[in-house]
């Protein structure tokens, strides 16, 4: 599938994408707790669905240590999804597929596993990552 298939999946399914480069596009959702941007980036062989950033971690070290420990128990126990941190601090929500084997029907589940996932642990997360 290519970027504009991609775009066009998702136009189709209501979202307002913005173009933010050859490779990312950008939107966002209504969570129960807040709007949460979406980025979809083509880097071939894959494409990546992030809601980034979901929450930031603490700046003090135990805190964060806390919250990274609760992203990795959750990795465990969400399908589809994985939940991680970048060098910044800020924690990313995301789904990947293979490019080569996108079809629309996986454009829609990227997107609902995200928005599912996001309201289920945004609370948790942003109270455990508050200082």
């Amino acid at each position: 599938m290519r970027f504009d298939e991609i775009k066009a999946c998702l136009e189709r399914e209501g979202w307002a994408v913005e173009v933010v480069s050859d490779d990312t596009m950008r939107s966002d959702f209504q969570g129960a707790e807040r709007v949460f941007p979406l980025f979809v980036r083509i880097s071939p062989p894959f494409v990546l669905f992030a809601v980034i950033p979901f929450v930031r971690l603490p700046l003090d070290p135990e805190e964060g240590d806390v919250v990274v420990r609760r992203l990795l128990q959750l990795n465990r126990e969400i399908n589809m999804a994985r939940l991680s941190a970048d060098e910044e601090g800020d924690v990313i929500l995301s789904v990947e597929y293979r490019l080569q084997d996108l079809d629309p029907s996986e454009v829609r589940d990227a997107v609902d596993v995200l928005s599912f996932y996001a309201n289920k642990h945004y609370a948790e997360l942003q109270q455990l990552a508050a200082p």
